[in-house]
């Protein structure tokens, strides 16, 4: 006999109301089936007493036919009645089999197959009703908090120094593979074909007048250091040191001031020739696959890697565990503005609405009978008690009223009869 794996959910054999209902319809249909007994019964012992006697018998002899006929005919479908093994009785445990690929044929045929789920879909509005229900501000934030919800896990899955090295090792097979160096050369073309590199240089300028404000005093400390004594005591290092501090005051002026001067344009020149290089050049790219190589080697880059990682678990653990963390309002606004942005565009519906049903009759088509069969092979796997169980626990009630049924049509039947020989005799 099969059993049921550990892992089977199943119903509790005790479900309070159907048990009960189950319980107090044997009861009523037995305690119907006695009663009709005891009846005829004591209208046995009254034999000779009355004609009224004889219709009492016939009703009651006939009821109890009926009823022990339906018992026997209810009980058959479960078990064998009595334990004896009469034939073409325990029908649901010898038909388990056929029960199970009969209901998983039923469910693939008649609700998953490409036609019937089409049928279905064909006037269902999907992308309307999804918009709906993400532009509501209730779901849209049940869906965010389920998400928060469930990032810390999803991070606490992951080792740290597993994560760390993964990024380290993706960051050295795409240098290896050339594609690094590659996506700089095209990044660098990319900036200086459309002059977007003379934010960065305008920027570099800044930073270079900035650096030379701070660090004046150390340039003419460096002058004084490197010149004579003799050029000290006339006072021509503190000379040498305003030129050279107003030299590169003024080529940085200049620099800054002129949108085309040749100073920029060598720049250009020289950034348009290193991202050149960086394409096409395979000695560039070796060299820049052996100083990423190098860096990556370093103890400290696996280190920061690693505290970067845990950085940012923890910053999902406290957006997280925050009910009102910038997080999760931001992904609970975002996701009520993708709703309702759906919900205004009626091409964006129309596409959606396309898609959504042509995914869900292939997924309908393709895995269809996959579902009948696990519903045959979990049906399978259950034991024969555990089936029968079941199915008397749901319709086990409902077929005691066949019970009460067959005792009274029984006994009006054999009333019918007794009246019919009557006037026949």
């Amino acid at each position: 006999m099969d059993t049921m794996p550990a892992t089977q959910p199943h119903d509790p054999p005790v479900n309070g109301r159907h048990t009960l209902s189950l319980s107090a319809m044997r009861w009523l249909a037995g305690g119907l089936l006695i009663l009709m007994s005891l009846i005829y019964l004591l209208a046995v012992s009254q034999h000779g007493q009355g004609a009224g006697w004889g219709y009492v018998r016939a009703f009651a002899e006939a009821a109890m036919v009926g009823g022990l006929a339906d018992w026997f005919a209810v009980t058959a479908i479960f078990r064998h009645p009595l334990g004896l093994p009469i034939p073409h009785t325990a029908v649901i445990p010898r038909s388990k089999e056929r029960i199970a690929l009969a209901l998983g044929e039923f469910v693939a045929v008649n609700f998953l197959a490409t036609d019937v789920i089409a049928a279905r879909l064909k006037d269902q509005d999907l992308a309307r009703a999804l918009g709906r229900q993400l532009a509501d501000g209730a779901t849209a934030r049940r869906i965010a908090d389920g998400a928060m919800d469930a990032l810390p896990a999803i991070a606490d899955l992951l080792d740290d120094e597993v994560v760390s090295d993964f990024m380290r090792r993706q960051i050295g097979d795409l240098s290896r593979d050339e594609r690094l160096a590659t996506a700089i050369g095209r990044g660098l073309k990319l900036l200086t074909e459309h002059g977007r590199h003379q934010a960065v240089l305008d920027a570099a300028l800044e930073e270079g007048w900035r650096a030379l404000e701070e660090h004046e005093d150390a340039i003419r400390a460096q002058v004084r250091a490197r010149t004579s004594w003799a050029w000290r005591l006339i006072a021509l290092d503190a000379r040498a040191s305003d030129a050279l501090i107003s030299s590169m005051e003024e080529t940085l002026h200049a620099i800054a001031r002129d949108p085309a001067p040749p100073a920029r344009q060598r720049i250009t020149d020289m950034l348009r020739r290193f991202a050149d290089d960086l394409q096409n050049s395979p000695e560039l790219r070796a060299q820049v696959e052996r100083v990423v190589a190098d860096i990556l080697s370093h103890p400290s880059v696996a280190t920061y890697f690693q505290d970067l990682w845990r950085s940012l678990k923890a910053s999902v653990r406290e957006s997280a565990e925050a009910p009102t963390s910038e997080a999760r309002g931001a992904l609970t606004d975002a996701i009520t503005r993708f709703g309702a942005a759906m919900l205004e565009d009626e091409s964006v519906i129309d596409t959606l609405n396309r898609r959504l049903r042509a995914l869900l009759t292939e997924i309908s088509g393709r895995h269809g009978r996959d579902v009948g069969a696990l519903i045959s092979e979990t049906i399978r796997s259950w034991d024969t008690k555990t089936v029968v169980e079941k199915l008397e626990q749901n319709v086990g009630p409902d077929l005691q009223y066949i019970r009460i049924n067959g005792t009274i049509i029984g006994g009006l039947i054999g009333l019918a009869i007794y009246q019919a020989t009557v006037w026949l005799t």
